[in-house]
């Protein structure tokens, strides 16, 4: 049975800049620095995830799935982070009917992120 993913709501933001700033200590080189690391780790993340959910590799996705969410949650994107954890636990229970439902929701945060990530004080 499919389940539908609840996402929080503008409480949440799609990056949190205050939490970046205030755990680096507003260090814009560290920020910067990470910001890159996330630019390059999350494409091919991402793209790991869709490929295993097209597949229907829930091994992989479990991996994948758990990879990205540690990612998102170290740079600050926690509704992304929520995604990837529903995601890993759908898998870890072989629900890829939920995980397709929702498949809409990783896609749609993380072209968000990539849109905050532009706009914040990090450059």
């Amino acid at each position: 049975m499919s389940k539908d993913l609840t996402l929080p709501g503008s409480e949440m933001p799609v990056i949190d800049e205050n939490r970046l700033m205030s755990e680096f200590g507003g260090d814009e080189e560290i920020l910067a620095e990470l910001r890159d690391l996330f630019l390059d780790h999350a494409p091919p993340l991402y793209e790991a995830i869709v490929a295993a959910v097209t597949s229907g590799d829930c091994e992989s996705l479990v991996k994948d799935a758990h990879s990205f969410k540690g990612a998102c949650a170290t740079y600050g994107a926690p509704r992304l982070a929520l995604i990837c954890k529903e995601f890993e636990a759908w898998a870890k229970q072989n629900n890829l009917e939920s995980i397709r439902t929702n498949l809409h929701h990783l896609d749609n945060e993380y072209r968000a992120v990539f849109e905050a990530i532009g706009s914040i004080g990090v450059r």
